[in-house]
């Protein structure tokens, strides 16, 4: 009988050390990061692949206007996977400030790659007179193997 006991506490003992083992959180890469730099504007994205669900979390953007040319400046995050190519929401430097700053994250299925686009807006009609890409972020993982 006494045999029988420890053997019990020693089987939850080490269910106890083996379970979090087992039940770990969604598999993650850590961020890729790409900047876009010019005269009149900077952007900045960190992006953190996952998987299980397949998301980019966390995103870091960072956008900065450096001219008082007449124009807004945006960022707007554009991926390429699963659903095909998508050009998601831009973000704009609010009116006044010099500079701005989200963090987010994004499910839409397998993203193979992902890039992003810092762009002049002029202000007057929020027409987009130009933007500059950035170099694409290549998905860390193999998606062969999942």
């Amino acid at each position: 009988m006494r045999l029988k006991s420890s053997l019990v506490v020693t089987a939850a003992a080490l269910a106890t050390l083996v379970t979090p083992l087992l039940a770990s959180p969604a598999a993650a890469a850590s961020g890729t990061e790409e900047t876009v730099s010019a005269n009149a504007y900077y952007g900045r994205m960190v992006i953190g692949w996952r998987i299980n669900p397949y998301r980019l979390d966390p995103i870091q953007i960072i956008a900065q206007d450096r001219a008082t040319d007449g124009y807004v400046v945006g960022i707007r995050l554009v991926t390429n996977g699963e659903v095909g190519h998508r050009v998601w929401s831009m973000r704009t430097v609010p009116s006044g400030q010099t500079s701005a700053s989200w963090s987010t994250h994004l499910e839409a299925g397998w993203i193979d790659n992902a890039y992003f686009e810092v762009c002049k807006i002029k202000a007057s009609n929020g027409v987009i007179a130009s933007c500059d890409a950035s170099r694409v972020m290549y998905n860390p993982f193999d998606d062969s193997s999942v």
